[in-house]
C-alpha cells in the first residue's frame, strides 16, 4: 500500500503531486483515490481536467489549476507526459513555458490540487525545474514492484478484501503474470470474484482462472519439456496453434527464452547474482528467476547446441522447407535427449 493513499482518504491532500514510475497499476489506483476524496459526483465534469503534456502547453494546464472551481472546494488538474522534465526525445512539436510552472511550484493555489505524472523510470536531475518540483510536490513512486514486493501487493489486498490464498497459490498467480503488478492484480479481482462465497482461493484457482499470456505459455511449455513431459509440452504447443498462432512465432519466442537461459548460465558463472543478472539484461528479475531454474537442467553446450538447432528452423521455416508445425512437434520430441542426466 503506497503511503500517500491513507492521507489521501483521509483527505489530507498536498497541493502538487509528483508520480514517478511505468507501473499503470499503481498510477490509475492513485488518480481514483484522489478522483474518489477530492471531487463530489455532481462537480467532476466542472473540477476535473486531464491533460497531455504532448499535446498541452504546460502553461495552460496552470491557468486551469488557477481558475476558481465552480459548485465544488477543490479543483483536480492531472497533467501527463512532462518530456520538459526528462532526457527522453519527443515529437511533438509543443513549446512548454517552463517559468510558469517554476512560478506555480513556489506559490501553488490553495483551491487546485495538480497531479503530474512522469511514466519514465527517472527524470532528468540535472534540470533546475526537477530539482524544484521534486522539493515542492509530494512523490508517488509507481516503480514496478521486485519478487518482495509483488507478494506483499497481493497479500494486502487479500487482507484488505477479507480472503485467504495460500502461498504457493500466490507464487502461481505471481509466475502467470510475470512479475507485473498490473496484471496480477487484475487477475486477483478476477479469482476474487469468482470465489466470492467461500473467500479462498486455491492453486488449482489460479490454474483454471489465470490468463497466461504467449510468453507464459512458452515459459510453461519449457517447464513440461525440462520435466520430460513430452505429452504436456504437445498439448500446450496443440493449443497455441488451435489459438491461430503462427508456429514461426512460437518458435521465436522458444528462441529468445533459450537466449535467456543461455545468458543467465553464462553470467551465473562469471559469479553474477540474479538481481545483477536482471539489471545486465536489462529484463525483469522475475523471467531471470524462471529462467535460472529452467537453466539447471542445461549445461552451457546444450543451451548453446539448441540455440544453433533453433536458428537452422528459423530459416527452413522462413524459407519454406518442410512442414512448420510439424518441425516444432519434432524439435520437442528431440529435446529430451540433450537434457543434463
Amino acid at each position: 500500500m503506497i503511503a500517500e493513499w491513507k492521507k489521501i482518504e483521509k483527505k489530507q491532500f498536498a497541493p502538487i503531486y509528483l508520480i514517478i514510475g511505468t507501473e499503470d497499476y499503481i498510477i490509475n489506483e492513485t488518480k481514483k483515490r484522489l478522483v474518489a476524496n477530492i471531487l463530489d459526483t455532481e462537480d467532476t465534469d466542472f473540477n476535473y481536467a486531464n491533460f497531455d503534456l504532448d499535446e498541452t502547453a504546460i502553461e495552460q494546464v496552470i491557468e486551469e489549476a488557477e481558475t476558481i472551481p465552480f459548485f465544488g472546494d477543490r479543483r483536480l488538474i492531472v497533467a501527463s507526459n512532462p518530456s520538459f522534465l526528462t532526457t527522453e526525445k519527443t515529437k511533438s512539436k509543443i513549446e512548454h513555458r517552463t517559468a510558469r510552472l517554476e512560478d506555480y511550484l513556489n506559490e501553488p493555489v490553495d483551491y487546485s490540487i495538480l497531479v503530474i505524472i512522469a511514466r519514465v523510470e527517472k527524470l532528468d536531475e540535472r534540470k533546475k525545474l526537477t530539482k524544484l518540483l521534486k522539493k515542492q510536490a509530494t512523490i508517488v513512486d509507481a516503480k514496478r514492484p521486485n519478487d518482495a514486493e509483488l507478494r506483499k501487493w497481493v497479500q494486502s489486498a487479500i487482507k484488505n478484501n477479507d480472503f485467504s490464498m495460500e502461498i504457493p497459490a500466490i507464487e502461481r498467480l505471481m509466475e502467470l503474470t510475470g512479475g507485473q503488478l498490473t496484471t496480477a492484480m487484475n487477475e486477483l479481482d478476477k479469482l476474487m470474484l469468482y470465489k466470492l462465497e467461500s473467500r479462498e482461493i486455491s492453486v488449482a484457482d489460479v490454474e483454471s482462472l489465470v490468463v497466461r499470456s504467449l510468453e507464459q505459455n512458452i515459459f510453461l511449455l519449457l517447464d513440461k519439456m525440462i520435466a520430460l513431459d513430452i505429452g504436456g509440452a504437445l498439448s500446450i504447443y496443440y493449443d497455441l496453434l488451435k489459438q491461430k498462432e503462427e508456429p514461426i512465432k512460437i518458435l521465436a519466442l522458444i528462441a529468445s527464452q533459450f537466449r535467456l537461459l543461455t545468458q543467465i548460465k553464462l553470467l551465473e558463472k562469471q559469479g553474477f547474482s540474479q538481481q545483477q543478472v536482471a539489471q545486465k539484461l536489462k529484463v525483469h528479475p522475475f523471467r531471470v528467476k524462471i529462467g535460472a531454474r529452467q537453466a539447471k537442467s542445461f549445461s552451457y553446450e546444450q543451451l548453446t547446441a539448441t540455440l544453433e538447432r533453433l536458428a537452422e528452423m528459423d530459416f527452413e521455416m522462413k524459407t519454406g522447407y518442410g512442414d512448420k508445425a510439424q518441425k516444432l512437434e519434432w524439435f520437442l520430441f528431440s529435446l529430451q535427449d540433450q537434457r543434463v542426466k
